[in-house]
């Protein structure tokens, strides 16, 4: 009863103070404890997550998200390669501060350190004295005593635009660092890296992407001029790509005795040449003829009839496109006939379709089909292989491969991601060199795609976000009003 009078007089008892400021410390003591606990989630979960790399990339072409290839080296590395970025933490490149954190995630022989250049001249000294400029963003991958460098300008693709004036601008347009380090970790590790030389002296057409393309996947690429340079004892495959003038009988003695150890062959015969006599013999002694014809596709082809899209032949070479969907372009490329010449046996790896036809180089005058066309299917690429005995006195096999086409390997058709051009050259390296390492990387994309709209969209997301979603709160509104004021 004092109680209640107390508390109806206003006053309240010293006991209800008490317990409400016990109430009080506690509830901030949990708030505080809440807090504490929410905070020490947070940070463990950001340090387990730039440790473990546990992020989503939602970016439309996956750019920080490592391939299966690269995962597969990672696992088998024996040594620990580490990855030197020449710039502070705080000031490196975002991107590439990403990926290198990636691979970090994906192996723990993976080692990630940040140098300044500035603050560490020594460092810049002693690679300079090994032949090695190192440059701000740049990264050096080091593994025992092996060493690469990369530019910045390396592990991005950048695209070079003319304007009328002269001027020249440039933007960003692909990352490709993961091609590049997983490329380097394969070079420094120690890992065996067959040799590809590729011929000059005859105005070959070999471009510096298609030696790059090689180069980033695990072989070593060289040149030769046949019987002025000696050939690396590494040297696995000979590439002539896109020659001009024909091979004299010694450049030819000479290459013959690099097949005679056991190498292989690779042709991109110039379809525009038309005699090269001695270089189409020597494909004729291995049962390949590059004939006259040139092969053209009414429906299946890309923008010409001159531009086809071959089908895969029964051959080792395309069990890869048997497991990848996608197709090749070869631009103004010539028939093939095949023989077994010499203990050869030969095989078609890419051929036309049933509805191709052929025209004579020397005589085309028209693309049409006419009468006295030859109808297909053609060879257009093809695979011939002899056995051999080698150093260990074992018995092996060597190839040569040929098509008469060299524009399937300009920039164009390598860098277009949708087309297996890329795929179909180092699937042919593999299977002449058994190196199942081939570390064909596509390059991720960070070209924003501009977005069409039609009228038609605009007018639904105005009427759906301009009026329908207003005008359905407002109403929601006015019901929740009613109902309060009646109730």
């Amino acid at each position: 009863m004092e109680h209640q009078r107390k508390a109806n007089r206003g006053v309240i008892p010293v006991q209800v103070q008490r317990q409400r400021r016990r109430e009080s410390r506690l509830r901030i003591a949990c708030l505080l404890l809440t807090a504490a606990v929410i905070f020490g989630m947070f940070s463990v979960v950001s340090a387990a997550t730039d440790r473990f790399s546990w992020k989503l990339d939602l970016t439309e072409d996956q750019v920080f998200r490592l391939t299966d290839t690269t995962k597969n080296i990672l696992a088998e590395l024996e040594d620990t390669v580490t990855f030197t970025y020449c710039n502070n933490h705080s000031d490196a490149d975002t991107n590439l501060k990403e990926v290198l954190s990636r691979y970090a995630s994906a192996s723990p022989r993976i080692d990630v350190a940040y140098v300044d250049l500035d603050a560490n001249p020594a460092l810049v000294e002693t690679y300079s004295q090994k032949g090695i400029e190192l440059s701000p963003d740049g990264i050096l991958v080091t593994c025992g005593i092996q060493s690469r460098f990369m530019q910045w300008s390396d592990l991005y693709e950048i695209r070079t635009t003319s304007g009328g004036d002269g001027s020249q601008s440039y933007s960003i347009t692909g990352l490709k660092s993961e091609t590049m380090l997983t490329s380097a970790i394969v070079a420094v590790s120690g890992q065996d890296c067959p040799g590809v030389a590729f011929t000059a002296g005859h105005s070959e057409d070999d471009t510096d992407t298609l030696r790059n393309l090689a180069a980033n996947s695990n072989y070593e690429v060289s040149q030769v001029v046949l019987g002025v340079d000696t050939m690396d004892e590494n040297v696995e495959v000979v590439v002539i790509a896109g020659a001009k003038r024909d091979f004299s009988e010694a450049e030819l003695a000479v290459l013959e005795a690099f097949m005679d150890r056991g190498g292989s062959l690779c042709v991109f015969r110039d379809p525009e040449v038309n005699s090269l006599p001695n270089l189409d013999g020597y494909l004729a002694e291995w049962g390949i003829t590059v004939t006259d014809q040139i092969v053209l596709e009414p429906r299946q082809q890309m923008d010409s009839p001159l531009n086809i899209i071959p089908n895969f032949g029964v051959s080792m070479i395309n069990v890869y496109f048997s497991e990848h969907s996608t197709y090749l372009v070869l631009p103004e490329c010539r028939a093939l006939e095949l023989t077994n010449a010499n203990a050869s046996i030969t095989n078609a790896v890419l051929r036309s379709t049933s509805s191709s036809y052929a025209k004579d180089f020397s005589s085309m005058s028209t693309l049409a089909q006419s009468a006295e066309d030859a109808t297909g299917p053609f060879t257009v690429a093809a695979t011939s292989e002899r056995s051999f005995t080698n150093s260990a006195g074992e018995n092996d096999t060597q190839y040569v491969f040929a098509v008469a086409c060299s524009s399937f390997y300009q920039d164009s058709y390598l860098k277009t991601g949708s087309l297996g051009n890329s795929d179909l050259i180092l699937q042919v390296l593999s299977y002449m060199t058994g190196n199942e390492v081939t570390l064909n990387i596509p390059t991720k994309n960070l070209a924003a795609d501009s977005l069409s709209v039609s009228r038609t969209v605009i007018m639904l997301f105005a009427a759906v976000f301009v009026v329908i979603l207003p005008l359905g709160l407002l109403l929601t509104g006015v019901w929740v009003f009613l109902k309060r004021r009646h109730s």
